[in-house]
C-alpha cells in the first residue's frame, strides 16, 4: 500500500517536472522565434503607427529644416565660387551648370531620404533571411528526464519519500529556471524595441545630415550619418548570428546532470541576451561609425 502511495505521487510529479523542463526550452524558442519574425518584418511590420508617425516628421519637419540648410550651403558655395574666379571673371558656364546640378541632386536626395534610408535596412533584412534560411535559430528541446540522470519509472522501481522529495527539489529549480527563461525572453524583446525605436529616430532626420553632402566641409556629417544608418541596419543580421551561434552552442551542452545542465542552460540564456545588447557596438565597429 505505501509503494502504490508513492507512486502516485511520484508518476504525475515526474510528468508534470518533465513537461515543465520542456517549456524552459520551449520559452526561449518562441521568443527567438518571434524575434526573428520581427527582424525579417521590419519596423513597420513592428508598429505601422510609430513608422507613420515618423515618416510624417521626416517629410514634414526635416526636409523644411534641411532646405534651410541647403540654402546657406548653396550661398557658402556661391561665396567660394566668385572668391576662386576673380569676382566672376574667370567663370565657365559649365562650372555653374555643375554648381546648380549638385544642389539639384541634394534637394532631390533629401525628399527622399527617409525612403533611401529605409531600403539600407532592407538590405539588412535581406541578408538576415538568407542567413536564416541557411541556419537555425532553434535552442536544444526535445530533452528528456533520462537524458539528464533522472531515470524514468519502471514497473520494477521501488519508490521512497527520498526520491520524492528529490523530484520536489528538481521542481522548485524548474520554476526559478522558468522565471529566468522568463526574464531572458524580456530582456529580448526590449533589446529588438529599442532597436527599431532607434531606428527610426535616426531615421526621422535624414534630410538634414544628407543635406551637407555637396559641402566638403560638412560633407562628413552626411558619410558618418550613412555609416551609422548601414550599422544599424545590420543590427538585426548580427541578432540572428548571435541566435545560431547559440543555438549551436546549446545544442552541444553536455547532459548527464539535471543540475549543472539547467544551470548552463539558464547561463547560456542570460549571456544570450547580454550579447545582444552588444551587437550595436559590433555592427558600429565594422561599419566604422560613431
Amino acid at each position: 500500500m505505501m509503494q502504490m502511495i508513492l507512486k502516485s505521487l511520484y508518476d504525475p510529479l515526474y510528468e508534470g517536472l518533465e513537461q515543465s523542463l520542456n517549456d524552459v526550452y520551449s520559452i526561449l524558442n518562441n521568443e527567438t522565434s518571434k524575434t526573428a519574425g520581427r527582424i525579417l518584418g521590419g519596423p513597420a511590420a513592428w508598429n505601422q503607427e510609430a513608422y507613420d508617425l515618423v515618416q510624417t516628421i521626416s517629410e514634414n519637419v526635416c526636409i523644411p529644416i534641411a532646405a534651410a540648410f541647403i540654402t546657406v550651403i548653396f550661398c557658402w558655395e556661391l561665396i567660394h565660387l566668385v572668391q576662386e574666379s576673380n569676382s566672376m571673371q574667370n567663370v565657365s558656364q559649365e562650372k555653374i551648370f555643375l554648381t546648380l546640378m549638385k544642389f539639384a541632386l541634394c534637394m532631390l536626395v533629401c525628399a527622399y531620404s527617409f525612403k533611401i534610408v529605409m531600403s539600407f535596412y532592407d538590405i539588412g533584412a535581406k541578408a538576415a533571411k538568407d542567413l536564416q534560411r541557411d541556419s537555425s535559430i532553434q535552442f536544444m528541446g526535445g530533452v528528456t528526464l533520462a537524458e539528464l540522470g533522472i531515470p524514468a519509472p519502471t514497473e520494477d522501481t521501488v519508490y521512497s519519500v527520498g526520491m520524492i522529495m528529490q523530484l520536489a527539489g528538481y521542481k522548485i529549480v524548474i520554476v526559478l529556471g522558468n522565471i529566468g527563461t522568463v526574464i531572458c525572453s524580456m530582456l529580448i524583446y526590449i533589446r529588438v524595441m529599442l532597436w527599431f525605436i532607434e531606428l527610426l529616430i535616426y531615421a526621422s532626420v535624414a534630410p538634414i545630415p544628407y543635406s551637407t553632402w555637396v559641402n566638403k566641409e560638412w560633407g562628413q556629417v552626411g558619410m558618418n550619418y550613412t555609416r551609422k544608418m548601414l550599422a544599424l541596419s545590420f543590427e538585426g543580421f548580427f541578432i540572428l548570428l548571435l541566435f545560431s551561434v547559440y543555438g549551436g552552442v546549446m545544442s552541444g551542452l553536455p547532459l548527464g546532470n539535471f543540475t549543472q545542465s539547467l544551470v548552463m542552460m539558464i547561463g547560456s540564456g542570460f549571456a544570450l541576451a547580454v550579447m545582444m545588447f552588444k551587437t550595436s557596438s559590433i555592427s558600429a565597429s565594422i561599419f566604422n561609425a560613431h
